[in-house]
């Protein structure tokens, strides 16, 4: 029974990190970038636009120009910022979701190390809040909080219209 419920845990958890991994963001940003004299990262993108109309039957009749349009300056720490936050935030999304299943199962030993690289990191977070968010009806819910904390900090940087990448876009 207690191997039945490893191999159980074991195949969740190798389904959670397949889906983690095969999510890819839906937006990347800008291709080019450079810093200027004074120290700001100027961003551009490559876009085409169709100067004439466009005939199926003649590929000739289609010019295609390429023009390279500047869409902001912003500081030079703003990129490094979000290509380091993103991963991290990720990760530790993930990681509260793994201890928010490993919670599910309160025997599996989490001294062992498929578990113990999740438990780690994760611990001294757990910790510091367990003692302010009593159980709910017997349930440890600290991972969901720090889940919770986790995707809103990476929705507000990092999403669609997160802070750094309307810096990165648009430099607001």
């Amino acid at each position: 029974v207690q191997s039945a419920r490893r191999r159980i845990l074991a195949s969740g958890l190798v389904v959670l990190l397949l889906v983690a991994v095969s999510i890819q963001p839906t937006e990347s940003f800008a291709p080019i970038s450079s810093v200027s004299p004074r120290g700001r990262r100027t961003t551009t993108t490559k876009t085409t636009t169709t100067t004439s109309s466009l005939n199926l039957f003649d590929p000739t009749s289609c010019d295609i120009a390429s023009t390279t349009f500047v869409l902001a300056e912003t500081e030079a720490w703003v990129q490094p910022l979000a290509t380091v936050l993103d991963p991290f935030l990720n990760l530790f999304s993930f990681f509260m979701l793994c201890r928010v299943v490993l919670s599910w199962y309160p025997t599996t030993n989490v001294t062992e190390l498929p578990w113990a690289a999740v438990v780690w990191p994760t611990e001294p977070l757990l910790r510091a809040i367990r003692s302010t968010i009593p159980p709910a009806f017997g349930v440890d819910i600290t991972p969901i909080v720090w889940l919770g904390f986790f995707t809103f900090v990476h929705e507000i940087m990092l999403g669609q219209q997160g802070l750094l990448t309307m810096k990165i876009k648009y430099g607001i």
